[in-house]
């Protein structure tokens, strides 16, 4: 599972399986989309993997689990953490707590042009002076 931070209080999570899962289909199924077996969908890989990127709200944790050809339901070991559903087993977590903290402001603004530092009252009143010049001997 890959998480990155995205506009607006948003997140991007690609949620990845390996070819030796077997299946012919899979689908990520979670709290964000209320476990529904026909949403998020997974493409099919050039090796015979899957992915799906879907954009979620940072700031908390969403259980999940992968739907295998429409019947198995399936963990990610590589989630990181686990919960209990309440049906005796454990839901993989997708936390996206850290993905919330607040981006310094100065990242959000655009640069400030500086004007020149003020120049002294002599400097400014001095005229400039003449080049050099060269005498033939």
């Amino acid at each position: 599972m890959i998480k990155s931070r995205g506009a607006e209080g948003r997140a991007s999570v690609t949620f990845t399986l390996d070819p030796a899962v077997g299946a012919q289909a899979a689908a990520v199924c979670g709290e964000w989309n209320d476990w529904p077996a026909g949403a998020g969908v997974m493409r099919r890989d050039a090796e015979g993997g899957f992915s799906v990127t879907v954009d979620l709200e940072a700031g908390r944790a969403y259980r999940f689990r992968y739907l295998l050809d429409g019947q198995r339901r399936d963990n990610d070991r590589a989630a990181g953490a686990c919960l209990p559903s309440g049906f005796g087993g454990d839901d993989p977590v997708a936390d996206l707590t850290a993905l919330a903290a607040a981006v310094p402001p100065a990242a959000n603004k655009a640069p400030v042009k500086r004007a020149a530092p003020a120049r002294a009252p002599e400097e400014a009143a001095a005229p400039a002076a003449e080049p050099a010049r060269r005498t033939a001997q």
